[in-house]
């Protein structure tokens, strides 16, 4: 059973990861305010990556688990766009180069918020996940952007993945 060693420990590794962030449960990813400078990054929990620039913040996050999850926040001033794909990347090392991340979208969803909102991941996010995981290693990616729109003074927005989620719909 040649090789069964590396899909154990990668299996193993998944696994974990998954727990780590259901643990951690509602993430806070965004707080971003009008006077940001330019492009900052940080790691917000196993396997997330926050990207801020001015009026426009991004996480990318493993999505390999393929688990529900929500978007909780707020848009505080008028409305704001908030959009969220799957992508596939094939970059060992993490956090993904956008070099490693694939142009093709697998899945997208696009929608206005305004005030406090909670959406629901689709189930549609489903299919795409797996796409990257059959494709020879490649990982999916959930990639989150929140962009404020005119009006608008501060946003917020926390991600969690958690299997006891619903899907939308």
């Amino acid at each position: 059973m040649a090789g069964g060693g590396d899909e154990l420990e990668e299996t193993n590794l998944r696994i974990a990861t998954a727990l780590a962030v259901a643990l951690l449960g509602s993430i806070p990813l965004f707080g971003s305010g009008v006077g940001q400078a330019a492009t900052s990054a940080s790691q917000i929990g196993p396997k997330c990556f926050n990207y801020k620039a001015t009026r426009v913040s991004s996480t990318i996050c493993d999505y390999g688990f393929e688990l529900p999850f929500s978007l909780t926040g707020y848009s505080r001033g008028g409305s704001s766009s908030l959009s969220y794909t799957v992508q596939c990347g094939n970059g060992t090392s993490w956090p993904m180069s956008p070099a490693a991340i694939d142009r093709r979208v697998w899945y997208k969803r696009s929608l206005t918020v305004r005030g406090h909102f909670t959406i629901f991941g689709a189930k549609d996010t489903l299919p795409a996940a797996s796409h990257c995981q059959a494709s020879r290693g490649k990982v999916a990616l959930l990639t989150v952007k929140l962009r404020m729109g005119e009006g608008v003074t501060k946003t917020s927005l926390a991600v969690r993945l958690d299997s006891s989620l619903p899907w939308e719909g």
